[in-house]
């Protein structure tokens, strides 16, 4: 270890700098005046006796006068004892340390970048077994038909499931007897486009375009990236895009994990005078603590800064959010994910009944 070094070790240790230069300067020594050990540590002139008379206090050195004020190095023992006992406790705080830290869980806010399609295919069957809400998938017809099982089986445990086909030049249609008990609802886009799926609004499974060179794919299990993918299936590879086939309003229950996704699909039927009868889980804004209401739909707000780019465009609804539920306790308001104003945060919304005007 250079002289520097081993001067910073001992600051390190508790000796004050000048303490630390003067000590390492007297090891070199081996005994000196005190003008010899001012000279060889830099200390100054006017520091350089207080200092000794430190580290002889702290038991490192000896004074003794021989014309002048002199100083030598005792045994490294007294020293050594000192910095062990410092390693020892230092030793002792990192094992304190390795046993109060708790490792995070990750299993929310995990990413992977995975080379194989056949990988990320697996992992969106996993995020579909998983799945309790809803899913959102851009497939091929070919990808679709590998998954088919998969959703079938998340469509009767209850959950949501919506599909974008992107449809070849001179494909079929994806038949009905193929897509009844699969799928709520079914859009065909006719290009090809990234494969995503999104379940339940926190895990999401990317791959880029098929025909692209780039081998490789992303899975999320993150909720803050996953709204960013959700956004995207939404604005680009839903909305735009001719209806296949849809349950929304025929048949009950469905399930939202999004309250954007339920005023886009429900606001026709509310203006046309519908009745929806909703069951609402989620979090009481007060007290953070877990709560559900059931009751009928009787308002639907959200902020429209952006109206004026299309009529029906979804980037309407990139503001505040909500819908107002009459209960048998009175009316709340209920507010999408991270609501500071209403009186729920929704994590789930159930259409329960959904009844037309006569």
């Amino acid at each position: 270890m250079e002289t520097s070094g081993l001067v910073d070790t001992l600051e390190e240790a508790g000796l004050a700098p000048y303490q630390a230069k003067a000590y390492v300067g007297l090891l070199e020594l081996e005994t000196g005046s005190a003008q010899e050990i001012a000279n060889a540590s830099g200390i100054p002139n006017a520091r350089v006796y207080d200092v000794l008379r430190d580290l002889e206090e702290m038991g490192y050195v000896e004074l003794y006068e021989q014309d002048t004020l002199r100083a030598r190095a005792l045994d490294p023992d007294i020293i050594t004892e000192d910095l062990n006992r410092r390693i020892k406790r230092f030793e002792k705080a990192t094992d304190e340390i390795q046993t109060r830290w708790q490792r995070p869980s990750i299993d929310d806010h995990t990413i992977s970048i995975i080379r194989r399609f056949k990988t990320i295919l697996e992992t969106a069957k996993q995020f579909i077994s998983e799945a309790d809400t809803q899913i959102h998938a851009t497939l091929t017809r070919k990808q679709y038909d590998k998954l088919e099982w998969d959703l079938a089986k998340a469509y009767q445990r209850g959950v949501t499931v919506n599909v974008t086909i992107l449809q070849s030049n001179h494909g079929e249609s994806l038949k009905q007897e193929h897509i009844e008990g699969v799928c709520t609802a079914v859009r065909e886009r006719p290009h090809s486009s990234p494969f995503i799926l999104i379940a339940d609004l926190e895990k999401t499974a990317f791959a880029p375009d098929p025909i692209s060179i780039e081998e490789y794919g992303v899975t999320l299990e993150n909720r803050s990236f996953t709204h960013v993918f959700f956004w995207y299936f939404l604005s680009f590879m839903w909305l735009p895009w001719s209806e296949l086939y849809s349950e929304v309003g025929e048949k009950t229950p469905i399930r939202y994990a999004d309250i954007r996704e339920f005023i886009i699909d429900y606001e026709p039927f509310l203006m046309d005078g519908a009745t929806l009868k909703v069951v609402v889980e989620g979090l009481d804004i007060q007290t953070q603590e877990a709560r559900q209401l059931s009751g009928t739909v009787v308002d639907i707000a959200y902020a429209d800064e952006l109206s004026f780019m299309s009529d029906s465009n979804p980037l309407k609804l990139m503001g505040i959010a909500s819908i107002s539920i009459q209960t048998d306790e009175g009316v709340y308001t209920v507010g999408g994910w991270g609501a500071q104003y209403e009186d729920i945060e929704a994590r789930r919304i159930t259409v329960v009944e959904s009844e037309k005007e006569s």
